[in-house]
């Protein structure tokens, strides 16, 4: 399947996330941002978008996705855009080395039940299981003055997910909310505090 955002063209297996309002929410924020030679993390990386964003931001972009058919899609959307990555198969910080400037990750946010597991949008019961194995390691990953774009809907619990963060010693800040059907969603920009 074939997927247009903006000059990107995304070639999208069947089984791979698509892109949707929540990726292109975090798009318009990534738009925003001056990249130019940051180094960039992208967490489950799906299809790429959020990547080759980044990428064409001329961010040195590292991307990462649990599932080696996301990851070898990310890696051959980059090259048919003309961006150059690296991404490889990593369940969140598994296989990541090194620090970022940036963090982006729009993670499986929704409550499902305890027999759902489609990773690319299974949150677990509360909806934040993946969000606080992701908060564990994050800060050790994050250059000094660096910062993470996370993406949550309404339903994950936004007052729990900021006091996560902040129980981590990281600041957090809603920047961007977008109501769609049955939920909002909002993403959050966390620091070192």
């Amino acid at each position: 399947m074939k997927h247009f955002y903006s000059d990107i063209t995304l070639d999208i297996p069947e089984g791979v996330y698509e892109p949707r309002e929540d990726s292109e929410l975090m798009a318009k924020e990534i738009e925003k941002l001056n990249l130019k030679g940051k180094k960039a993390l992208e967490i489950g990386c799906g299809s790429g978008l959020l990547s080759i964003i980044m990428a064409k931001k001329d961010a040195i972009v590292t991307s990462v996705d649990i599932d080696e058919k996301a990851a070898g899609a990310s890696r051959k959307n980059a090259e048919n855009n003309g961006v150059s990555l690296d991404c490889t198969v990593s369940d969140l910080f598994e296989n990541v080395t090194g620090k970022f400037d940036l963090i982006v990750f729009n993670p499986p946010y929704l409550p499902t039940d305890d027999d759902e597991s489609d990773n690319t949008y299974s949150g677990g019961l509360s909806g934040r299981e993946t969000i606080e194995r992701f908060m564990k390691d994050v800060k050790r990953h994050l250059n000094p003055g660096g910062y993470v774009l996370l993406l949550i809907s309404s339903l994950t619990g936004e007052k729990e997910v900021m006091n996560l963060m902040k129980s981590k010693g990281m600041t957090a800040e809603i920047i961007a909310r977008e109501k769609v059907p049955l939920e909002e969603l909002v993403v959050i920009e966390a620091q070192h505090s």
